[in-house]
């Protein structure tokens, strides 16, 4: 049968192939506007401002269309009319408020309204073509039902799920894109030749959501290392003479060169007007009166521009210093910057070191702007109170002199990122090191310190948000961890696709102490590949003042009685866990109408607005400050939580919940072997273990740790542990018989869940 499923709404972790098309088809129509601005003659930078109009004004049309449209939806509740990421715009009312926004523009600049359409009408018919594909994956905007065998094909037709299975439609998105593909060509067609779109290329990391940028980027560099290896190899096949690094991986190098690029559009932009302020005729006077073209460069045009540079570089000092995502995923292992460790440290709630950077940046960043400001005006004044010089015939070698600088400094330029990231990013260190990732404040830091100073080796410590999110950076390649920290069920998927190293269990002495309990289990049967870290639970955190008795059932994440008052957990395995553990299904089920029932439970939750936000690190706040009355989570983390609470209560659910492991391995990619299983070893160890249950709350798999602990924390905390602090910490074997350990789910299960979540909204 000729089938056309779409493979997956997602791209990677939460990016949407919709999102990701809509963009792609914004970025090509800003791209092709800019070809087409100076052929026109309008003045520069026009496509940009317009941009900054009209996308915002579509925007709001595309909203206003869809709430006019649908105004039932929104009659009982207009405030939700700002949700807008919630879902709900329409392209119609799009291209209705882009235009009322373009022809304001038009009004406002004295500008020709047609020839501005002239320029964004071949771009906006061929953005609609790349985004109708979005449709595609979404599996909607498709026409009535093809019943014909003869006509069931694709692209005629596409698939659409129903109660029974797929059912065969007509698929007019494909036949809008065709037409709108047609319709740009035969514009394009009329057109005399393509401008340089430079200027419109580089502005384009402005306009780009910063997700984007960094993936993008992060693609680019591992796909430029793997060109390299190849290169390098045969290279060093057949000669000696200069031996390449056959493996390059992302740090300081990718790092820096991202920030380049994206700080780059905002430095033009302040340095731009100032060029086009300036007298061009000073430069041909200084020349004529002796000045070689270096010599003018520096003592005409550079003073001219400089607030224009200072104002650049304080902007590119900011945006630096403010970015986190584009560094994410171009950092690698060894590199951090400081929004970086911000971020780590808020993993969990906001400490007052936090407090003390964000108040020394925003001192600093406000004394610069004073100085600036100073300098800019002084500046300002000394220029009006100059007289200056007359303009001078134009100098007869000036423009094939800057033309061959120019082709000498872009190849200055490219030579300097090809040896950047060569230099920058080797693999070999002359030190040892070993890369871990594991997740926000899930260690006693003083056990880093304590393994660097008794091996030498020096530790590079990373965090992740989630499994899936740690799942697609090592899958496209932007990290370089040798270590990695993830859970039971990822942990499966990594050894089902072959990324995970055997160990050698001769270098891991201490995994002789992991209890039997924690060993052999359904994610690693013949233990080869991992050693467990910590142990936990999943269940219920309430506020006891907040709620009218004892929560003992998963029923509470459900029910209306708690409306607005909920905190649902931001992770599709655990969100559906509740909602199947509730009507009675095992939570490792492959059952597509039992997956569709508890969807179901919780959309009804969702709809009728039970639930106050998804969330994830966020539930640490809300819960301690008695935002929130209900809250799905885990038993050490509700721990942490209750140092700084004491009205809450934690219970696992009389259905049963999931009882989780999470356990040490090493990637295959890992050039640390060595490290990495010395690494393992040591927090391993029972000193390790009994420092890092104090610490983060979770249980230990070591059972002489387990064992110890109480008496630990008396000696430590000068006080005996509560009975019930450590129950929760570490359950009977009579409460983990009611949980179940997740399972790797089939792939066809994981794209249902995908689908599913995608449905819900979050």
């Amino acid at each position: 049968m000729r089938m056309a499923i779409p493979y997956s709404r997602t791209l990677l972790g939460p990016l949407q192939w919709y999102s990701v098309l809509i963009v792609t088809g914004i970025l090509v129509a800003i791209w092709l506007a800019g070809c087409e601005e100076r052929r026109l003659g309008l003045p520069r930078d026009t496509v940009i401002d317009l941009a900054l109009i009209v996308i915002p004004c579509g925007i709001i049309g595309a909203r206003l269309y869809y709430v006019a449209m649908t105004w039932e939806l929104f009659r009982d509740n207009p405030v939700s009319i700002l949700y807008i990421w919630e879902g709900g715009i329409a392209i119609y009312g799009g291209v209705i408020g882009g235009a009322l926004g373009a022809w304001g523009y038009a009004r406002r600049k004295k500008l020709p309204f047609l020839k501005l359409m002239d320029m964004v009408v071949p771009g906006l018919l061929l953005a609609q073509a790349i985004g109708r594909w979005g449709n595609y994956f979404n599996m909607e905007a498709y026409g009535p039902e093809i019943t014909d065998p003869a006509f069931q094909f694709f692209p005629l037709g596409v698939l659409i799920p129903s109660a029974g299975g797929y059912v065969w439609h007509m698929a007019t998105f494909f036949y809008e894109s065709l037409w709108n593909a047609a319709g740009f060509a035969a514009l394009w067609a009329m057109r005399r030749r393509v401008r340089n779109p430079l200027m419109t290329v580089n502005n384009i990391p402005m306009m780009n959501a910063d997700i984007v940028t960094g993936v993008s980027l992060c693609l680019l560099f591992v796909v430029f290392f793997n060109g390299w290896g190849a290169f390098a190899g045969w290279m060093n096949s057949w000669q000696s003479l200069v031996v390449l690094p056959e493996r390059l991986t992302m740090g300081f190098g990718t790092l820096l060169l991202a920030h380049i690029c994206f700080n780059i559009p905002y430095v033009i932009l302040s340095v731009g007007p100032k060029l086009r302020q300036m007298d061009r005729n000073l430069i041909d006077a200084a020349q004529d009166l002796g000045c070689t073209w270096m010599q003018a460069f520096w003592r005409v045009v550079i003073p001219e521009i400089r607030p224009g540079i200072v104002s650049g570089a304080l902007t590119a000092f900011t945006m630096s210093v403010d970015d986190f995502i584009i560094s994410y995923f171009t950092a690698g292992t060894s590199s951090s910057t400081l929004a970086m460790t911000i971020y780590g440290m808020t993993k969990k709630r906001v400490s007052p070191e936090i407090n003390a950077i964000s108040t020394l940046l925003f001192v600093t960043v406000l004394v610069l702007l004073a100085v600036v400001n100073l300098r800019e005006s002084r500046a300002d004044h000394r220029l009006k109170a100059e007289h200056h010089t007359a303009p001078a015939a134009p100098h007869p070698n000036r423009s094939k002199l800057h033309k061959t600088l120019r082709r000498v400094g872009a190849g200055l330029a490219a030579c300097v990122l090809v040896v950047t990231l060569i230099v920058t990013g080797r693999s070999a260190r002359s030190d040892r090191v070993v890369n871990v990732c594991s997740w926000g404040e899930y260690i006693d830091e003083s056990l880093i310190t304590q393994f660097e100073e008794e091996t030498g080796i020096r530790v590079n410590y990373q965090t992740a948000e989630s499994n899936e999110a740690l799942y697609s950076l090592i899958k496209m390649g932007g990290a370089d961890f040798d270590v990695i920290v993830p859970s039971d069920y990822m942990i499966a998927r990594l050894i089902d696709e072959d990324m995970l190293a055997e160990l050698d269990y001769s270098h891991i002495p201490n995994f002789d102490l992991i209890a039997d309990t924690y060993k052999n289990l359904s994610y690693d049967p013949e233990n080869r590949y991992t050693v467990p870290y910590t142990w936990g639970t999943l269940g219920i955190i309430y506020n006891t003042t907040m709620v009218s008795q004892p929560i003992t059932s998963w029923s509470a994440m459900f029910d209306p009685q708690y409306a607005g008052q909920v905190l649902m957990i931001n992770n599709s395995r655990d969100a559906l866990a509740a909602a199947l553990l509730y009507l009675g299904y095992s939570i490792n089920t492959t059952d597509e109408s039992q997956l569709e029932e508890a969807f179901a439970l919780l959309k009804q939750a969702k709809d009728s607005g039970v639930y106050q936000a998804f969330v994830m690190d966020e539930v640490f706040q809300k819960m301690e400050g008695g935002n929130a009355a209900v809250a799905m989570y885990y038993a050490g983390d509700y721990l942490t939580m209750l140092e700084n609470n004491e009205d809450l209560a934690f219970v696992i659910p009389e259905e049963g919940s999931n009882w989780f492991v999470d356990a040490m391995c090493v990637l295959k990619s890992s050039q640390h072997m060595s490290e990495a299983e010395e690494w393992i070893n040591f927090i391993a160890s029972t000193k390790a273990n009994l420092a890092n249950m104090d610490y983060i709350w979770y249980a230990s798999p070591n059972g002489e740790a387990l064992e110890e602990y109480p008496a630990y924390y008396e000696e430590v905390n000068e006080e005996p542990l509560d009975p019930e602090i450590y129950e929760v910490m570490a359950p009977s074997e009579e409460v983990l018989h009611r949980c179940e350990i997740y399972e790797n789910l089939p792939t066809e299960t994981l794209r249902l869940y995908d689908r599913l979540w995608t449905r819900l909204g979050v």
